[in-house]
């Protein structure tokens, strides 16, 4: 996977991690073994959080759910980009 996302006010593109790709059919997976009952909310909460978090070297990846929005932070700012633009 290759995405590139740029904010409106930043000059050069950011590179999207491959994970976020992987995170988003983690979630669908999790999603689907709550919906058939084989694992309770208290677990997929825990997991979903795993899943929702890709920490790397100069930055870090939030999963927004309320918002359907991956946030990254790169220990000065906070940029968000859509779910749709992720799944391609």
């Amino acid at each position: 996977m290759s995405f590139r996302h740029r904010p409106d006010d930043a000059p050069d593109a950011v590179g999207i991690p491959p994970a976020l790709g992987k995170a988003m059919a983690s979630y669908r997976s999790l999603l689907d073994e709550l919906e058939e009952g084989s694992i309770d909310d208290a677990t997929f909460r825990r997991r979903a959080l795993g899943v929702g978090l890709i920490v790397r070297e100069h930055e870090a990846w939030i999963l927004d759910l309320s918002t359907e929005r991956w946030w990254r932070y790169d220990g000065v700012a906070l940029s968000s980009l859509r779910f749709r633009e992720v799944e391609g």
